[in-house]
């Protein structure tokens, strides 16, 4: 009978020091997720801001295009030799802006994509924890359950002995 209690006592204990680590691994995968969303969220202020200054670069580019075909129709309108070089120099610095604002159009569209696949890596990351996290913790449960069903086994032998 003392051989049978030590026995059930040690897997418990077992089973126990088990739930144990893998309470401790659950919370290292939290704190990890934790990290995670708050460095979604600053990547997610990122976009926004990134996508603010696409907005208005896109605002410029059109007035830019707008300000050529205006600049187009002055040429085929112009009467004077003088007026036609101080409309043909318009159109060159004109070109010459909206060609920068392409560029950097561009980048922050580079510099979008960048951010926007670092977020989808780190959400797979996080979703990928999650799935531990979710294992884990059945474990943990199935775990409980042989603690609890060990410990009513005990129970039970306890009281026919003492009957």
């Amino acid at each position: 009978m003392k051989k049978t209690l030590k026995d059930t006592k040690k897997a418990i204990q077992d089973l126990l020091n088990v739930i144990g680590e893998t309470e401790g691994e659950l919370d290292d995968i939290d704190t990890i997720i934790r990290k995670s969303h708050e460095k979604v969220a600053k990547l997610e202020e990122q976009v926004l801001e990134i996508t603010s200054k696409m907005r208005e670069v896109e605002r410029k580019i059109h007035k830019k295009m707008n300000r050529i075909a205006k600049i187009k129709k002055a040429i085929f309108k112009a009467d004077t030799d003088r007026q036609l070089k101080t409309l043909e120099k318009d159109y060159e610095r004109v070109t010459k802006e909206l060609k920068a604002l392409e560029k950097e159009y561009a980048k922050l569209q580079e510099e979008y994509e960048k951010i926007v696949r670092k977020e989808e890596k780190l959400l797979e990351e996080e979703m990928m924890l999650e799935e531990r996290a979710a294992e884990l913790s059945e474990k943990q449960s199935a775990k409980m359950e042989k603690v609890s069903k060990l410990i009513t086994r005990l129970q039970t032998k306890i009281a026919n002995a003492a009957a």
